[in-house]
Parts: structure tokens; C-alpha cells; sequence
């Protein structure tokens, strides 16, 4: 249920004023037909009778019948109806709104072209009609109050549907109209209500009053197919235009517009369409958002792209330049500090580290506990990557140095670098899966890192990562180190500040 009882606005009321503005159409045009007739055959005297009855069949008749279709609107507006019970019948608003016009205007027709045959005269010397010139008359101005009412319905229920999702959050999903009928409806009536108004001009007449008769259908052909065009054109092409320009808005990565439904035809189906289709790939974004925390984006994205590899990663073989660190004391600082103080800890930890990394072009694999592993140029490619990795780990440090940490401490960190071959894989089950770093270099970088212990250091570079890294730097040389796990010495390096 939407809204409160009575809760309509005054906004709302103004749109649906325009409903009843919109059925008073073949009034006004049978006033203006009608003036028309009177003036050409020098008629006017009868022009007073025929406007009271058009107002008794159309004003009374068809008001009344647009107050009966215009109801469930205002019960969903007040609040006494949910938009699912009214949708249906909000939808068919244009249908129902022609139907209602034929069922009065047609009779009323009727009777008026029929009264000079039965004798009514409305008080002045009136000319019989042909037969077959009053049926042709009766055909297309029916016709054309049909077709014209169907189309400025159509443009009123653009303006109402706009405003109820606007408003309400509301949209059409039922749909049942037929677009290509629209335009196949509109389309006939133009091509052919002026030839069936002349062929029975010149099948009924001849002479001045041919003449008469088809200078008064030619004229009235010419404005009712300009009007009727005018009003079709209204009303099919906003939500083209509209659909169009939200397309556009999506082109640009506008990912939060969504757009009205406002008809039940092909075109609101492909508008609710786009709906979900921009709702998908604003969760797909979402998703990509919130796995790139998770995993790096670039992993995110690989995975989320191939739907064969079923979540899986592709694997990649690549050179990269490895980085772990660790918190020193952290095992003493766990047991002195309770542990939402401890998570604390390492969340200031991690905001003062983890963007240097980010800036340097480094992703962030995994971190357990206060251990941090980082990689350079796997996933994310990257040409100097071990210089990358060197400037980062400087600059974490720095950025330590002036970090502000609870109850006055003091964080150190220790950080280990190498470079070598590794392999990026998917690795786990079917229903869990890890993306990781794989190799020798893994190994030797995560040991280095526990070599800052033996040689006091902040920062160990491993001789491969350190020629890797070029000229920028200056090192200070320790000597070779037993790695468990690795064939060999290592031999390691620190950065010496300038």
C-alpha cells in the first residue's frame, strides 16, 4: 500500500484534471464540426439544439464515464489500493478512455444525421444527407474522435506514470498493448479518412453541392490529420526519446538512472527492460566494487568476466616483485591489549600501509593477522615493478613513522622484497576458492622478511629484487643468508636514505 489516506498533492491533482480535459476533446471538435457545417450550409440557428445535445451525450455522458475510469488512480493516490491492484487498469486507461468515446459520441452521431430523415429540424431548413455520404461522415468522425482521444490519453498517461515513479517509486510491468497496432491504427485513419469522406461526396453530389460538401471534407481532412499527427507524435515518441537519452546516460557510466514506465506496449517493455538491464549492471559494479576489497580489481574483473571458468581466475606466469611484512612485538601487544583494542591497532595499521601500496601500484593479496603480502606486477601488470615496491616499502615506514596509535604507541613494521618468477593461480574447491601468488619467490620473500630479526633491519631487499630495481636507490649490503625452504644463500640488501 502507498501512501496515506488521502495524501493525493496538488501536483498529482493537476495531472489528473487533464484526464477530463483530455475526454472533452471530441466535444470541442464536435463544436468546432459543427460550426463549421452551420456556417458553410448557412445553417447557425441549429447550432444551439446541436451543441445541447453533444453536451448531454459528451460532457454528461462521457464525464461521467471518465470520473468511473479515472477511480483506481485516485484509490492508489489516497492510499485505499496497492499500484499491483490498479496497474491493469491504468494501463488499458487509453483503450478504455476510446471505447467510452465510441459509446457516446457514436449514438449521438447517429441521431444527429439521422433527425433531418425523422423530421427534427432544430427550427431551420436543413439539407438531407446521401446515405452514403452520412455513413461515410458517421465512419470517420467516429473514427476520428476514437483514434484522436486514444492519443491524448496516451500523452496524459506519459505525464501520470512519469509522476507516480517519480513520486511513488511505481512502474508499469504488465504488458499487453501492442505498439506496431498503435501506429498501424494512427496510420490507416490518416491514409484513408480523407478518400472515404471525398469517394462519398462524389458518390452523393454533384454539381454546387459537390462542391460544398467536399471543400468542407477537404479542409476538415487537412486538420484532422495534422491534429491527430501531432497528438501521436506526442504520444509515442517521449518514451522513445526517453530511452534513448537514458541509454546515453548509461554510455557515460551513469549507472543510477532508471527510467518510467509509461505503456504497456513493446516500448515499456523494452523501457523496463533497460530497468533491470542498468539494475544489473549496477550490482555487477557493486559486486565488482566490493570483491576488488576483497581481491584486487583486476582479479575481480577476470573473474567476473568469464562465467566458463566458473569463478575461477585465469593463470598467469609472470615476474613479480614479492613483499611481506610484519608488525614487530605484535605477539607481546596482543596479549597486553584487549582484542577490540587489538583490531584497532590494525586497522590504523592497515590505513596508513595499505594505500602506500596502492599508490605504487601494488596489490594487496592477503593479510592474517598483523602479516601483510604484496605483489608488484602480478595481477596488476607493472614495468619497474621492483623500484615500485622499493619506494613503497621507504615510504610505508615514513608513513609509520607519524602514524598516532592508542595509549601512545609506537608501531614498527618489518618488510622483505624479492623478485623471480611466480605464477598467479585460483586454488580451493568448489565452494571456496582462493586466489594466490605460487613460487620459490614467494618463499624467499616471506623469509627475508623474518632476516630484518638477524640484522636489525626495517627493510631487506633480496640481490635479485635490488638489481631489479636499477639505480635509483643506494644499498647497503649485509652478507648471504641460509633461507629454509630455498637451495642456497641469499644474499640481502637494505635502502640507505640519501
Amino acid at each position: 500500500m502507498s501512501g496515506a489516506k488521502g495524501a493525493i498533492d496538488s501536483t498529482a491533482r493537476r495531472i489528473l484534471n487533464r484526464y477530463y480535459l483530455a475526454m472533452a476533446v471530441p466535444f470541442v471538435v464536435d463544436l468546432i464540426t459543427s460550426t463549421v457545417y452551420a456556417t458553410v450550409h448557412s445553417h447557425l440557428p441549429v447550432l444551439p439544439p446541436m451543441m445541447a445535445m453533444s453536451a448531454l451525450f459528451l460532457v454528461a455522458g462521457i464525464g461521467v464515464g471518465a470520473h468511473v475510469l479515472l477511480r483506481p488512480v485516485h484509490r492508489f493516490l489516497d492510499g485505499r489500493a496497492s499500484f499491483a491492484e490498479i496497474q491493469d487498469r491504468l494501463a488499458s486507461l487509453p483503450r478504455h478512455s476510446a471505447i467510452l468515446v465510441a459509446a457516446f459520441f457514436a449514438p449521438m452521431l447517429a441521431l444527429r444525421l439521422l433527425s433531418p430523415r425523422l423530421g427534427i429540424t432544430f427550427g431551420a431548413t436543413i439539407e438531407i444527407p446521401a446515405w452514403i455520404d452520412a455513413i461515410a461522415t458517421f465512419v470517420v468522425l467516429t473514427s476520428f474522435n476514437v483514434v484522436l482521444v486514444f492519443f491524448v490519453v496516451s500523452a496524459f498517461l506519459e505525464g501520470l506514470c512519469v509522476h507516480l515513479f517519480r513520486t511513488r517509486g511505481v512502474n508499469l510491468d504488465r504488458f499487453s498493448g501492442s505498439f506496431s497496432r498503435k501506429v498501424g491504427v494512427g496510420v490507416l485513419f490518416l491514409a484513408f479518412a480523407a478518400l472515404i469522406l471525398l469517394a462519398a461526396d462524389v458518390a452523393s453530389y454533384d454539381g454546387e453541392r459537390l462542391l460544398k460538401e467536399a471543400s468542407v471534407d477537404v479542409v476538415a481532412s487537412i486538420v484532422g490529420a495534422v491534429t491527430i499527427y501531432l497528438w501521436i507524435a506526442r504520444a509515442l515518441t517521449a518514451a522513445v526519446v526517453r530511452l534513448d537519452h537514458g541509454m546515453k546516460r548509461v554510455a557515460d557510466g551513469d549507472l543510477e538512472v532508471r527510467l518510467p514506465v509509461t505503456s504497456d506496449d513493446e516500448v515499456g517493455h523494452a523501457t523496463s527492460g533497460f530497468n533491470q538491464m542498468v539494475t544489473g549492471l549496477a550490482e555487477r559494479q557493486y559486486l565488482r566494487d566490493t570483491f576488488g576489497k576483497y581481491v584486487h580489481e583486476s582479479v575481480a574483473a577476470d573473474i567476473l568476466g568469464n562465467q566458463e571458468r566458473r569463478g575461477r581466475a585465469a593463470d598467469r606466469l609472470a615476474e613479480a616483485t614479492l613483499m611481506f611484512t610484519d608488525i614487530e612485538g605484535f605477539t607481546g601487544l596482543s596479549e597486553s591489549l584487549p582484542p577490540e583494542e587489538v583490531a584497532r591497532v590494525l586497522n590504523i595499521y592497515y590505513a596508513a600501509i595499505v594505500p602506500v601500496i596502492h599508490r605504487h601500484r601494488g596489490v594487496v593479496n592477503s593479510c592474517i593477522g598483523d602479516g601483510l603480502f604484496a605483489s608488484f606486477n602480478l595481477p596488476l601488470p607493472l614495468a619497474d615493478h621492483a623500484a615500485a615496491a622499493v619506494r613503497a616499502a621507504i615510504e610505508m615506514q615514513q608513513e609509520l613513522a607519524g602514524a598516532t596509535f592508542a595509549s601512545g604507541l609506537r608501531i614498527r613494521t618489518r618488510i622483505g622484497i624479492n623478485t623471480g618468477p611466480v605464477i598467479g593461480v585460483t586454488i580451493g574447491t568448489s565452494d571456496w576458492l582462493s586466489y594466490t601468488l605460487l613460487g620459490d619467490a614467494v618463499n624467499v620473500a616471506s623469509r627475508v622478511e623474518q632476516l630484518n630479526k638477524t640484522f636489525g633491519t626495517s627493510i631487506l631487499v633480496t640481490e635479485g629484487a635490488m638489481r631489479a630495481a636499477g639505480q635509483e636507490f643506494r644499498w647497503r649490503r649485509h652478507g648471504a643468508a641460509d633461507v629454509r625452504g630455498h637451495q642456497g644463500d641469499v644474499v640481502v640488501y637494505s635502502p640507505v636514505s640519501p
